[in-house]
């Protein structure tokens, strides 16, 4: 065998062994879409959100001098800032969403329903009201006393990512604070 058939046979090789791993992905990939259904498969083509958020608590307050609002000096608001991520279109925040998205992948559990679970997902649009000393943020107020539990995801490029990784705030006077291991 010649030098060039050799060549020829490795190439040949490499190729087949190229489509075979093509054939491989795509059928897992069909699983996956099949499986997870087709908003799943849309979302695992982006990365998780690297959510490091702080909350700042406040009291209710209102008018020109600040004043507590009357009734409402027990309830307090949260306001939670994350770093603005690259080319983002929106944003959504889930609030006590343990149930309904798995923590190791960011997928989240269609199947739970209002009733198995309590969570709110709030829709963030850009700039405006949403935006905090320069960062996006949401102001949730009469945010319950105790843990609160944060998920964000960000549409880009008009796909939603996978959901972050929770962030804990534990929430009981008025200040600002950072996530909490639990």
């Amino acid at each position: 065998m010649s030098t060039s058939d050799s060549i020829q046979n490795r190439n040949t090789l490499n190729n087949l062994l190229l489509l075979a791993i093509m054939c491989v992905m795509a059928a897992g990939w069909l699983t996956f879409s099949f499986l997870h259904g087709a908003d799943a498969a849309s979302t695992i083509s982006q990365e998780r959100p690297n959510f490091i958020g702080t909350a700042r608590i406040k009291q209710h307050r209102a008018g020109a001098n600040g004043d507590l609002v009357e009734g409402e000096e027990h309830l307090l608001k949260a306001i939670i800032k994350w770093d603005a991520i690259p080319n983002a279109e929106r944003y959504e925040i889930c609030h006590h969403c343990k149930d309904y998205i798995n923590e190791e992948t960011g997928v989240a559990d269609d199947t739970v329903t209002d009733e198995d679970s309590i969570k709110d997902i709030y829709d963030i649009e850009i700039g405006g009201k949403n935006t905090c000393g320069g960062q996006p943020c949401l102001v949730m107020p009469g945010v319950p006393r105790g843990n609160n539990q944060y998920h964000l995801r960000v549409k880009v490029d008009g796909e939603w990512s996978l959901w972050s990784k929770h962030q804990n705030f534990f929430v009981s006077e008025p200040g600002t604070f950072e996530h909490v291991e639990l």
